[in-house]
């Protein structure tokens, strides 16, 4: 009965550690894409109520497609949720980045 328990906690610690690793975690998509829409306008764009949820491994790529909710301001004026869409994030130099926008 030991050695059942064992190998049931060992197949499921390598089943979440499978199923845990990858893609950008939430913080790590916020800055992305607060970081994406100041590369898009200037340093002093904001953005309000971020929402992202579960991310897609992108088809024969190291990236991952996320979908993406947020009020933008930028240059002076509210964007409310025009940027809202599916982005990819790709792990760059240590750092998540969008890399493309899917739609």
């Amino acid at each position: 009965m030991s050695q059942l328990r064992i190998a049931f906690t060992g197949a499921l610690i390598a089943c979440l550690a499978a199923c845990s690793g990858g893609g950008p975690s939430h913080d790590d998509r916020q800055n992305a894409f607060l970081q994406y829409v100041k590369d898009n306008s200037n340093d002093k764009a904001k953005i309000r109520e971020f929402e992202s949820g579960k991310c897609v491994k992108a088809e024969g790529a190291p990236s991952y497609n996320c979908a993406v909710s947020s009020q933008v301001q930028a240059m002076e004026r509210d964007f409310g949720h025009e940027m809202d869409g599916v982005y990819t994030f790709t792990e760059v130099g240590g750092a998540w980045k969008i890399t493309g926008r899917v739609q």
